[in-house]
C-alpha cells in the first residue's frame, strides 16, 4: 500500500459555552494557538535478574492541560483569565451624575459610563450653574479636562450624558469558569481539509499578564486544565477529549 502525505497544520474557530448547559456554543474569536500537554508520573521497576534495563514500567496521567492564545478582547474572553464578573450596561441617558473634583488645572474628572460623544452633554457645578465647553472643561470620551481659569471647584460638577452599551469587568471578582468547547478545525496542510476538537470539560486558569499598553496587538494567553467528565460513563469514549479526522485511502 502506497503511503500517502498526512501532514498536519492546524487552524479554525473555537466556540465554547458553560459547562453542563445547553447554552448556544459561541465563537471565541481570533486564536493562533491551542495545545494540550499531557504530564506523566512515571514508575518502573528494574530488572535484578541480569542483563539491566527495566523488568516493568508504570505511567500515569497527572495533568492535561492546554493554553489558548485569544486575539480578541472581549468581556467574555478577559472574565475568563482574570476569573472576573462582567455586568452590561444598557445604553440610556444619566442625568445629574455627580462627580467629584479639585478645579485644578488639567485634572481628569472621569465619568462613571462611557459617554456617546455624538450626544448632548451638559455640565453643571454643584450649585447647578451651567458650565461652558472648551472654557471651563475639555469633553474627552473618558470624562472631563478641567481647563486653566475653569469655573470648576472643589464641591464637584454634575453631568448630563448619553451613556454608550458596553461591559463592566469586575477583575478578580469572581471564580474559575468551566467550559465545555468545540473546535471546528481546518488541516491547512491538506487543502483546508475538515477536523473538530471536541473538549468536554476545561477549567480555565488566571493569566500571568495582562499587557494593557503595547506596541503589539494584544494576545490574552489563557491557561487551562483538562478535566475528567464524570457524565461521560461509556468505557469506550475519552473523559477528556475527542478528535474527528478524515482518513483517506492509499
Amino acid at each position: 500500500m502506497a503511503q500517502i502525505d498526512r501532514s498536519f497544520i492546524g487552524e479554525g474557530i473555537p466556540y465554547a459555552r458553560l459547562y453542563q448547559t445547553q447554552d448556544p456554543l459561541i465563537d471565541i474569536g481570533n486564536c493562533d494557538a491551542f495545545n494540550i500537554s499531557f504530564t506523566t508520573d512515571r514508575q518502573t521497576l528494574r530488572n535484578y535478574r541480569g542483563g539491566g534495563g527495566n523488568r516493568n514500567v508504570r505511567e500515569q496521567v497527572t495533568d492535561v492541560t492546554s493554553t489558548i492564545g485569544m486575539y480578541d478582547m472581549t468581556a467574555t474572553n478577559l472574565s475568563r483569565v482574570t476569573r472576573s464578573t462582567v455586568t452590561p450596561i444598557a445604553a440610556g441617558t444619566v442625568t445629574d451624575e455627580l462627580r467629584i473634583s479639585a478645579g485644578v488645572e488639567g485634572e481628569l474628572i472621569p465619568l462613571k459610563h462611557l459617554p456617546d460623544l455624538t450626544q448632548a452633554v451638559t455640565v453643571k457645578t454643584a450649585a447647578d450653574a451651567e458650565l461652558q465647553a472648551g472654557t471651563d472643561y475639555l469633553l474627552t470620551p473618558h470624562g472631563l479636562i478641567v481647563t486653566a481659569g475653569s469655573n470648576i471647584d472643589d464641591t464637584g460638577v454634575k453631568v448630563s450624558y448619553t451613556k454608550l452599551k458596553s461591559s463592566a469587568v469586575q477583575m478578580l471578582n469572581g471564580s474559575q469558569v468551566e467550559l465545555e468547547m468545540f473546535i471546528a478545525g481546518l488541516n491547512d496542510a491538506q487543502s483546508g481539509e475538515p477536523y473538530t476538537l471536541h473538549l468536554k470539560r476545561v477549567k480555565f486558569g488566571l493569566l500571568s499578564e495582562l499587557p494593557v499598553f503595547g506596541q503589539e496587538y494584544l494576545r490574552l494567553e489563557g491557561p487551562a486544565e483538562l478535566l475528567a467528565d464524570p457524565l461521560v460513563t461509556a468505557t469506550d469514549l475519552s473523559k477528556f477529549c475527542e478528535m474527528n479526522i478524515v482518513e483517506k485511502a492509499a
